[in-house]
């Protein structure tokens, strides 16, 4: 909220967040992107991020996203080792009782299908008998 010229207010929540820091690259390009934090100047503290831009929340997000394009030649080794976490690592474990009830439901479509099948061809034959 912006109070007449020059006048700011930055309402922000007790709960902080550190920004997570992530790599992108796309061709020739190389950007450095921190999201996810509850702070403002969250990434103030971080050598990229110093007075090149603004971190901006998506209206009804409670966090704040940050991006800088990095120059030429800069391979954004310092975006990385930023990083809390750098592995992405599958967290979802099979459960046998949904594959329990997948092969259940799929044994009864089948037999239904039997069943439509059989009644069909019985059909038939009791019409063609006629």
């Amino acid at each position: 909220m912006i109070f007449g010229r020059g006048t700011r207010l930055n309402v922000e929540p007790k709960l902080e967040v550190e920004p997570d820091y992530y790599k992108l690259v796309g061709g020739e390009t190389t950007a450095c992107l921190a999201t996810g934090f509850t702070r403002q100047n969250g990434t103030s503290n971080h050598t990229l991020f110093k007075d090149k831009t603004a971190a901006v929340r998506i209206e009804n997000d409670k966090v704040y996203n940050q991006v800088v394009v990095l120059p030429t030649g800069n391979n954004g080794d310092e975006c990385e080792t930023e990083s809390k976490d750098s592995s992405c690592e599958d967290s979802i474990k099979p459960d046998p009782k949904v594959n329990f009830v997948s092969v259940t439901v799929l044994c009864l479509r089948l037999l239904f299908i039997k069943t439509v099948v059989f009644n069909v061809l019985m059909t038939f034959r009791l019409w063609i008998s006629q």
